[in-house]
């Protein structure tokens, strides 16, 4: 009687033990619905190219103000709307690391979202391409008389020889705004005719290398800069490609008709979920501590700063919004709900390297430690996409 009574208390136990087994088993296998994120993705990365073309168009009109009047207040106009327009460019980066795949005759045609990036985006470039630089007046495409200044010739000029031979894009503008070393001035836009460029002997020659050391102003007078129509006609045109390229991408994310939207509304929720942050790893492993950290991206405005913080900046707004309406369709919600602890790990970690990048200075010991930061936010991403079961890629 004892051993059969000891035997229905074993039962029960084990009844029990197995019924909290597959409490504690149910429980950590809560599936994480992601549908209502992976369903605006697509609109969210519309809305941010629609804002960079937006920025773009106000730079376009304040260049048009600019050259009807080219004055230091003008053009400090035009240098403070260039750098908004790249702000928001750089905000919307992370869209182009998505995992997409271009028809292959985009490629072809040289028409592919990376094709166009390094068109709109190419850096570092060498402004004596383009324009005067100092100890050479006549150089660049805007001294070369026998260039036709007109969009076919000016695309074909792109990457001519080495990808520094920019001549389309943010920074070919960014030149064109600042000069090289800070030396633009409003007087280079003057409407005034185009003149040939005028032959130089070696001694014609000494005196231009030697321009930096000197306060002659009589040395000064054979290099003041040439071909003002060109200069003028020559900025237009870059500003008009750049919202041509810059529209082109943005229509590829249109929500009802757009070629990135479309794909993305036919894949799983799983598979846009990890393309989410496939790119965000991308961003910041690639664009941010592999290239941007160099601080030469935007060297004639010297604000190359402001364009690490631009692109976290996207990061952020994308993973965490600010809006509350599209918070619970936001990754950090999901974050939340697989292991809120790591969640709260990522976004300390993404505030934490905003606050250093913003404090940076050009100290090497400042330069690292923003890189740690940047490293921690790497890892701390890469632990809620295990908390969220989404497999990445290793780590080059």
């Amino acid at each position: 009687m004892i051993r059969f009574a000891l035997f229905i208390s074993l039962a029960i136990l084990a009844a029990c033990s197995a019924e909290k087994e597959s409490a504690v088993k149910s429980k950590n296998e809560i599936t994480i619905d992601s549908s209502a994120f992976a369903g605006q993705v697509g609109l969210v990365a519309y809305t941010s190219l629609s804002k960079a073309n937006q920025s773009a168009q106000t730079l376009d009109s304040k260049l048009a103000s600019f050259m009807y009047h080219p004055n230091p207040m003008s053009q400090a106009e035009i240098q403070k709307a260039w750098r908004n327009a790249y702000n928001d460019f750089l905000a919307s980066l992370i869209f182009s690391y998505l995992p997409i795949q271009d028809p292959p005759d985009w490629h072809t045609q040289r028409i592919g979202y990376r094709h166009l990036l390094t068109q709109l985006d190419s850096w570092p470039i060498e402004g004596g391409y383009i324009d005067y630089i100092q100890g050479y007046p006549y150089s660049g495409i805007v001294n070369d008389l026998t260039l036709t200044i007109d969009e076919k010739s000016i695309r074909s000029q792109h990457g001519f020889t080495d990808s520094t031979n920019a001549s389309l894009g943010y920074h070919a503008l960014e030149f064109m705004f600042w000069g090289g070393q800070g030396q633009r001035t409003a007087h280079d836009f003057f409407p005034q005719e185009n003149t040939a460029p005028v032959p130089i002997n070696d001694s014609d020659q000494d005196i231009i290398n030697s321009s930096t050391e000197t306060t002659d102003e009589q040395q000064l007078v054979d290099i003041k800069p040439q071909n003002h129509n060109r200069r003028r006609q020559y900025t237009q045109l870059l500003s008009e490609l750049l919202l041509k390229d810059l529209h082109r991408v943005q229509r590829r994310w249109e929500p009802s008709s757009g070629y990135y939207a479309q794909l993305l509304q036919q894949s799983s929720t799983e598979n846009t979920l990890q393309a989410t942050f496939v790119a965000a790893q991308e961003l910041i492993s690639k664009e941010l501590l592999y290239k941007r950290f160099q601080l030469i991206s935007s060297e004639f405005s010297q604000s190359s700063q402001q364009d690490l913080l631009a692109v976290i900046s996207g990061l952020e707004s994308w993973f965490i919004p600010t809006d509350t309406e599209q918070q619970e369709a936001s990754l950090l919600f999901l974050m939340q709900q697989a292991n809120k602890e790591q969640a709260d790990a990522f976004a300390t970690s993404l505030q934490q390297t905003k606050t250093c990048i913003n404090k940076m200075t050009t100290d090497p010991k400042d330069i690292d430690q923003c890189k740690q930061d940047t490293i921690q936010l790497l890892s701390d991403l890469r632990r809620t996409a295990t908390s969220l079961k989404v497999k990445l890629p290793d780590l080059d």
